[in-house]
């Protein structure tokens, strides 16, 4: 293998790609149209949710916490009731989504030092929705259990006071405002990143063939594997730039906070590129047209994003297809990129996603230097 032989294939796809115009908007444009569409519409964030609230002691610290609720800007009370029975009646009809029974003792409770629990029906025809709701309600209930316990520490004296609060079981880490965004942009990125680089490296190879530059190719002393490097390392480049443009979008623009290493993360997104750039080049060896790779580009890509767990959870899908979720490089990428983004991830705490992602690279590589080399001869 020589590194002159790959610069010289590297700077006559770098010839043509700058000498395209369609090309250059679909590297650079495209990527952040997609970031900018997908950011906003894939989301699964709710506002404004249909509340009713029924009041039965219509205490001090009860009209605290309904105040809460409409300050958080995620609930809106259009209903205060006057019995129980009218919760079914408005949940059955769908006049609200959500409805809160706070019991007559709720404010004598919490000053006597007690736990309490609220009664809470939320319509769950949605299931994400009712999801989304009832983390939105533990937020607000938390916060107002943070502030009890502040307003009670600082009146405290040599005596020991019990300090009253809300039930509130559950435990929201890494995204504790719920934002869907900030679950779903990072896995937006990945499915940016596939589509650029398998769509463009699915032309690589069969454009030579339509053109006729190909036997020229054949004749040559360049190596199958010296034409596979050379095809791939400038969409490479491209990936990176592109990923460079659209993390800083989702940063700076959308508010996704990035916790993590961008060196790991530039370090992996090379390491997922090698799958996506290998299985692009192998649909281009098969294939006879430019219209043929891209169809079976469209053909591999959607079954690997919805098995991905972009979505859908892995975890809910039948065994057989767990199973063979472990062929896909999204399943890992996505992974990989949600927990640098929003847990801080580390190399060690990701060692067993990296791993099989870089096989998995290392693998399509190898398949398509050898199924070139075979449709070469």
């Amino acid at each position: 293998m020589k590194l002159r032989r790959i610069v010289t294939i590297l700077v006559k796809e770098f010839q043509e790609l700058i000498r395209d115009n369609k090309m250059r908007a679909t590297v650079l444009v495209a990527p952040l149209i997609q970031i900018l569409i997908f950011g906003y519409a894939a989301t699964y964030d709710i506002r404004e949710i249909p509340t009713a609230v029924l009041d039965r002691g219509n205490s001090t610290l009860s009209r605290r916490l309904v105040n809460q609720l409409e300050a958080s800007g995620y609930f809106k009370i259009q209903y205060r009731l006057q019995s129980p029975a009218q919760i079914d009646t408005l949940m059955a009809n769908g006049s609200v989504w959500c409805a809160v029974d706070i019991p007559a003792d709720f404010g004598e409770q919490i000053a006597d030092g007690k736990q309490t629990a609220l009664g809470v029906s939320i319509d769950a025809v949605n299931s994400n929705s009712a999801t989304i709701t009832a983390g939105y309600l533990s937020g607000v209930i938390a916060r107002l259990n943070d502030e009890l316990i502040r307003e009670r520490a600082a009146v405290l004296t040599a005596a020991p006071v019990r300090v009253g609060t809300v039930d509130n079981r559950v435990r929201i880490l890494y995204n504790p405002d719920l934002e869907s965004r900030n679950f779903n942009v990072p896995a937006i990125i990945v499915q940016i990143l596939v589509v650029v680089t398998l769509l463009l490296t699915s032309m690589a190879i069969v454009k030579e063939k339509e053109f006729g530059t190909m036997e020229q190719l054949a004749v040559t002393p360049i190596r199958s594997s010296e034409l596979i490097i050379g095809k791939a390392l400038p969409y490479a480049f491209i990936g990176m730039v592109d990923i460079t443009l659209i993390c800083a979008v989702a940063v700076f623009y959308f508010g996704v906070p990035l916790l993590g290493s961008l060196t790991l993360l530039f370090a992996t997104s090379l390491a997922f590129m090698m799958s996506t750039l290998a299985v692009g080049l192998l649909i281009s060896i098969v294939s006879k047209t430019q219209q043929q790779a891209m169809m079976t580009s469209f053909f591999f890509m959607m079954p690997a994003i919805l098995l991905s767990g972009f979505a859908f959870p892995i975890e809910n899908m039948p065994e057989p297809i767990q199973y063979l979720t472990y062929l896909n490089p999204l399943r890992y990428f996505v992974v990989i990129i949600r927990a640098i983004f929003l847990k801080g991830a580390t190399t060690a705490q990701l060692v067993d996603q990296i791993v099989p992602l870089v096989a998995l690279g290392l693998g399509a590589l190898a398949l398509s230097a050898i199924w070139f080399r075979k449709r070469t001869r």
